[in-house]
């Protein structure tokens, strides 16, 4: 994973000018525009190319910040419909549960095996036939939609959507597509995607702005913005449920780059830490640091590795191995050189018990 500049941290949206400039090539080329082949139902649109292609959907909002991020959808899936919600900011855990409230009273707990990803990782579909009866019939009758979830590193959100017009959509939709007046909810015909390894899920928020500002603050490192960076890998690592792993680049010289790393955890007291790992050097013995050198991190067999051939400055060189045990890193193996003369060759390294 490349480390592209701060001001692409965020999640893309897009925006006034490029929905224009679509618009416009349509309006070109003799097209009508997009929404001129939609029906509107209060705060929903009904999309119907094909009696086979008839879709009802909604945009939502995350309640805090009010920031467009989500879509919920009914498309006609057969002779069932298929209920779909869509994030396009950071996405539900595939493991945790979603609550979906309906005019502020919880209508249902949705819990992992009652939904499942089709088509793409950002698109989940309520799958339970019983789940999904429960959850139309009630915001059939309703104004507003709360949808309730934590992310992969554990962070709520709140997706809230109108209600208004989904029963008269529905109607419309089903009449387009031949359903049942009560059509039942299915899984789509798109094909099912497996949910990323939780810290694929991890990686693909990003480095948080808390992680990025202590960087920047406290460390002697070169700018995250570097042209340096561009091709370096940036370890992201789900330790746990709530604590996540951020190595970020400090330095490169040649085939080494030396990195930073932070723990953040957001669980119940949570908080932001700089680690720090014993080295040990034949002309110092043990020291403290707060940089590795090519930091590489097993997610199966939770552990993390780094290495460098020295001299420098401050060690020799070392090859060293920290397995993640609950709380922290505990040291498994460290190599490295008895004199600096050997710092270049690493054959003649010995090991070093710190225990």
């Amino acid at each position: 994973m490349s480390l592209p500049p701060l001001a692409d941290r965020c999640h893309p949206h897009p925006g006034r000018a490029a929905r224009a400039a679509v618009l416009a090539l349509g309006l070109a080329a003799g097209m009508p525009p997009a929404a001129a082949l939609a029906e509107a139902f209060g705060d929903w649109r009904l999309d119907c190319a094909t009696r086979e292609a008839c879709r009802l959907s909604v945009e939502g909002r995350e309640e805090v910040t009010g920031e467009p991020r989500f879509t919920l959808a009914l498309a006609a899936s057969g002779q069932a419909l298929a209920l779909e919600f869509a994030s396009r900011g950071p996405r539900p855990d595939d493991g945790r549960a979603m609550q979906w409230e309906v005019d502020g009273q919880l209508l249902h707990v949705l819990r992992p095996g009652e939904f499942a990803l089709h088509g793409d990782v950002r698109r989940l579909f309520v799958t339970d036939g019983a789940a999904g009866r429960k959850l139309l019939a009630a915001m059939r009758k309703g104004t507003r939609l709360r949808i309730s979830y934590l992310d992969a590193v554990a962070e709520a959100h709140d997706a809230v959507f109108s209600l208004d017009g989904l029963t008269a959509g529905l109607q419309a939709l089903a009449g387009k597509a031949e359903l049942a007046a009560s059509p039942p909810v299915a899984a789509p015909a798109l094909a099912e995607v497996a949910a990323p390894s939780r810290s694929e899920a991890v990686a693909a928020l990003g480095i948080p702005y808390a992680v990025l500002e202590r960087h920047a603050r406290t460390s002697d490192c070169e700018s995250t913005d570097s042209s340096a960076f561009r091709n370096v890998d940036i370890p992201i690592a789900a330790l746990g449920q709530t604590a996540v792993l951020y190595a970020l680049p400090c330095t490169v010289s040649g085939r080494t780059v030396t990195y930073r790393l932070y723990l953040r955890d957001t669980g119940e007291i949570g908080g932001l830490e700089t680690l720090f790992f014993a080295l040990h050097d034949p002309r110092f013995g043990w020291i403290g640091t707060d940089l590795l050198a090519n930091v590489g991190f097993d997610d199966v067999s939770r552990t993390l590795r780094a290495d460098y051939a020295g001299p420098s400055d401050r060690t020799c060189g070392y090859r060293a191995a920290w397995s993640w045990q609950d709380h922290a890193f505990r040291l498994e193996s460290f190599e490295g050189p008895g004199d600096c003369r050997d710092a270049g060759n690493p054959g003649r390294w010995q090991r070093h018990h710190p225990r």
